[in-house]
């Protein structure tokens, strides 16, 4: 099963990835998660329990072309006061067996979308997640956490 760590502190000189305990030379890790929507594509409970997709590659910098897969397996990302951990060990990587964990708190039942596109060839850096949260009284709530 592959283990992947992602750490930055805000910066290039600080972001590193590390795959089966080895340092890895990637100029592009990306995460995108959906799920979590109803038959309208409004946010919704249930989370993983609903469907949804989800496309996780690394990129390295000596082959540009050719994206390498993360799943199954685990990858745990830690930003400046977020951790986010995505794993998924099914050998045929059934999405309804990933699970997903926001600081340490079990989100798979409320995720909605999470994106971390971390790219050093464009200088570019997106990573948040999106998290429903219903209530038993009042209105339901969609909350996005910038994690970078």
């Amino acid at each position: 099963m592959n283990q992947f760590v992602f750490s930055t502190s805000g910066d290039w000189e600080s972001t590193t990835l590390t795959g089966n305990g080895e340092d890895i030379s990637a100029s592009i890790l990306y995460l995108h998660i959906q799920s979590g929507r109803d038959e309208y594509g409004q946010p919704s409970r249930g989370g993983v329990n609903d469907g949804g997709d989800i496309e996780c590659y690394y990129i390295l910098q000596d082959t540009p072309n050719q994206q390498q897969g993360i799943f199954p397996g685990r990858l745990e990302m830690n930003f400046p006061g977020h951790t986010l951990i995505v794993e998924n060990t099914h050998p045929t990587f059934a999405f309804e067996y990933t699970s997903i964990d926001h600081n340490g708190r079990d989100v798979r039942n409320n995720i909605v979308e999470a994106l971390v596109n971390i790219d050093s060839i464009n200088n570019q850096v997106q990573a948040f997640i999106t998290l429903y949260k219903a209530h038993w009284l009042g209105q339901d709530e969609v909350a996005t956490f910038t994690l970078l």
